[in-house]
């Protein structure tokens, strides 16, 4: 059993492209990315207010600002929001749904979807 044997009786490494694997991977005409996405809003938490990702929030308007609430307890303030949005809320009675998307907790802000 010298060295010559065992390099002639191993098996040798055959690299290979996987074709199927390359084939999903690749975008062609029916490949579709969504494009509506709910619109979002930047909103700034109060001290002390503790959302997660995927609560539920009530966005209310008010005559100086848009306050964002969980059940009875204002967690944040939407600021400068843009006059569509007023348009929309004020048309909807006042009141939307929001849902959690992001918390960055370092800003003290929280990503909010208006339904």
């Amino acid at each position: 059993m010298g060295i010559e044997f065992l390099t002639r009786t191993r098996t040798t490494i055959r690299k290979h492209i996987d074709r199927k694997r390359v084939e999903l991977a690749t975008p062609d005409l029916f490949t579709q990315q969504p494009t509506d996405q709910p619109r979002c809003a930047m909103i700034s938490l109060k001290k002390g207010a503790v959302v997660k990702e995927g609560d539920r929030l009530i966005i209310e308007l008010s005559k100086a600002s848009i306050t964002v609430s969980s059940d009875n307890n204002v967690v944040g303030v939407y600021e400068k929001p843009s006059p569509e949005v007023l348009t929309n809320l004020s048309n909807s009675g006042g009141t939307a749904g929001g849902v959690v998307r992001r918390v960055m907790k370092l800003s003290g802000k929280a990503e909010v979807s208006l339904c």
